[in-house]
């Protein structure tokens, strides 16, 4: 692998995706190039309903795609079974949410280990790996505390250290604080910036917030199925 290569996160081609009702096929992805360097925060900005979740989507081999390569952390998606999907999400990349998507059973800190716990790490350097990543996020004494008693932008908090815990490659953030009052999307906005320059990892963000999306290295919006750069 050349240093090219190891410098580049995402590489989408020629990227196609169609959505067929009843004798229509829609593109909804019509074309799409794409790149993201090692270590870049990129925003992907557009209305409702234009593809950006859809792109989010593919990135994460969460959804296929009908035509073009794309190639996420040196894995080719287009040709992995279900399984080798599963293996991908959980070793090369994290999501953030915009609805958290915390267990409600499970205290903050267990929320932070799932992942750690899925990929068969001890349960004890779950915890501590957990542990750490919650104290940075400013949650070192919510630690045992349920989603019901956590507060939107604690919550949000949580959704961020559960990313964050397995330290990788890449973070999907989908409306990260679309939830979130003006106040609270700008701490989350913050904590995650600050986050990024700390550990360095590459992270697209998908919004159709302004103030969000400002704190990308580079902008971008799609728009009739490709994405064009913000000036």
């Amino acid at each position: 692998m050349t240093n090219t290569e190891l410098l580049t996160t995402v590489s989408v081609r020629n990227l196609h995706k169609y959505y067929q009702v009843v004798d229509k096929k829609y593109n909804i992805i019509s074309g799409l190039n794409f790149e993201v360097k090692q270590g870049d925060i990129v925003s992907v900005e557009g209305a409702s309903g234009v593809g950006k979740s859809t792109l989010l989507n593919i990135l994460g081999a969460m959804d296929s795609f009908d035509e073009g390569s794309v190639e996420v952390c040196g894995v080719s998606l287009g040709n992995l079974n279900e399984r080798q999907r599963e293996v991908f999400r959980a070793e090369r990349i994290s999501f953030i949410f915009q609805q958290h998507l915390l267990l409600p059973d499970f205290t903050a800190i267990e929320n932070v280990m799932m992942p750690l716990l899925i990929s068969k790490m001890n349960p004890a350097l779950a915890r501590e790996s957990a542990k750490e990543i919650l104290g940075l996020v400013g949650l070192g004494e919510r630690l045992e505390s349920f989603p019901s008693q956590l507060s939107g932008g604690e919550s949000a908090r949580v959704g961020v250290a559960r990313a964050l815990v397995g330290k990788k490659q890449l973070i999907l953030a989908d409306e990260p604080t679309g939830n979130l009052d003006r106040e609270n999307s700008r701490h989350l906005m913050d904590l995650i910036k600050d986050l990024q320059s700390e550990f360095k990892f590459s992270l697209i963000l998908v919004t159709h917030d302004m103030e969000l999306a400002s704190m990308a290295h580079k902008r971008n919006r799609i728009e009739s199925g490709k994405l064009t750069p913000v000036n």
